[in-house]
């Protein structure tokens, strides 16, 4: 539509309260309220990627399907070996001792036809999966944004164009705390009448970039001494995935900071941040 219009706006769907606590709704009166709240300067807009941003976005969320497809295609397989009543001997049935394991099972005939059939899935998916992730890498060795981002622990070329996707325009958060908030990676507030109660988080803004925090932050427990240390210690007051939000949260945070003033990662520095 940007083409043929004079102006574009994206609207915040959630915040059209107008529209979706109506009881006549259909095109015309929903056409004529946003008129007339446009008129009125009241439209709550949404940020509107520009055209790179969608770009990659498309390239970063096919890449997260492909994978997510791949993830069934196996789970397909090993529903089928534990149909045919088969535990394997292997962690993983679709390496090499895997894969000669299958090949030497006595299988009913169509439960090799569909074995066959997932192990080609998946070869496919594997090979599709490849090509995205060189694409990947590729950009991201052009972007110094990705470089910075990849100082971080837990953050490789993929992760990092899937953040910066996500992200766009690191400028429009003005403050760490509404990176958080856009992630949905903050706690839901409830305050009345002096009361003030905490709930968890609202799962609100990109699913996409709360996500890819979260395995962020499994890796980083790993190969992060300041980001393990802080995630041991408020794991014996806190639930373990509570725990692990609250570090996916952290790292967003300092992510923010690299973005913002172009820095790599510090180790020391985020050992000394609450």
């Amino acid at each position: 539509m940007q083409p043929e219009a004079e102006r574009l706006v994206m609207v915040h769907p959630q915040r059209m309260k107008a529209i979706a606590s109506a009881r006549l709704k259909n095109d015309k009166v929903d056409s004529e309220t946003l008129a007339h709240l446009s008129r009125a300067d009241l439209l709550p807009e949404a940020w509107m990627a520009n055209e790179r941003t969608q770009q990659v976005r498309l390239l970063t969320r096919l890449r997260i399907t492909l994978g997510q497809q791949r993830a069934k295609a196996k789970n397909q397989l090993q529903a089928v070996l534990h149909q045919e009543g088969f535990l394997k001997p292997v962690a993983d049935v679709f390496g090499k001792r895997g894969r000669a394991w299958l090949a030497e099972l006595a299988l009913s005939p169509a439960a090799r036809v569909v074995v066959q059939v997932w192990l080609q899935v998946v070869d496919q998916m594997n090979a599709a999966i490849l090509e995205q992730e060189r694409t990947l890498k590729k950009m991201a060795q052009e972007d110094a944004r990705a470089r910075w981002l990849q100082s971080m622990p837990g953050i490789g070329a993929y992760s990092a164009m899937v953040i910066l996707a996500e992200i766009g325009e690191i400028e429009r958060f003005h403050t760490k705390r509404a990176l958080a908030s856009y992630a949905g990676l903050t706690p839901s507030v409830r305050e009345s009448a002096g009361k003030r109660k905490r709930g968890g988080i609202g799962h609100h803004g990109s699913a996409t970039l709360r996500w890819i925090m979260l395995q962020v932050a499994q890796v980083a427990a790993r190969r992060s001494p300041a980001a393990g240390a802080w995630l041991k210690k408020l794991k014996q007051r806190k639930p373990a995935q509570v725990a692990l939000i609250a570090l996916a949260r952290k790292l967003l945070t300092a992510l923010w900071a690299l973005l913002r003033h172009g820095l790599c990662f510090d180790e020391a520095i985020f050992a000394r941040q609450d």
